[in-house]
């Protein structure tokens, strides 16, 4: 068994994540890739948002490159993979819940900005 599926993830799950962060932060820092996995791991272990990472990334009106057709123009990649298995093993922050390009968003409570990406929390 691999550190995915300890962690509950098959690769479906993990090329998801990775194609969802690619078209939400293809031009951002490693660091801000990372913290977008993050932010979809962190929504399937809240109690405010589904269970699966697929219900997670296609909830509507969450991720707006899923349904933009931003999606359709990215891959997924070995090395985005691989970012998010090592967020799996471990984190950067348990804390992000959203984020917004440009500024902050309307929902929660504003944390601080990587690249083009606002961060925020629940609390």
């Amino acid at each position: 068994m691999d550190n995915s599926e300890e962690a509950g993830l098959s690769e479906e799950d993990i090329d998801l994540i990775a194609l969802v962060t690619m078209a939400e932060a293809e031009g951002e820092s490693e660091y801000g890739k990372r913290l977008v996995i993050d932010t979809v791991l962190n929504r399937v272990d809240s109690e405010h948002y589904p269970d699966t990472v697929f219900e997670v990334v296609y909830q509507p009106s969450q991720f707006s490159s899923m349904w933009n057709g931003r999606v359709d123009r990215c891959c997924v990649t070995d090395e985005i993979c691989q970012l998010v298995r090592e967020e799996l093993l471990e984190r950067q922050n348990y804390e992000v819940i959203f984020f917004t390009a440009g500024g902050y968003g309307k929902y929660g409570t504003p944390m601080f900005q990587e690249g083009n990406h606002y961060f925020s929390s629940y609390e």
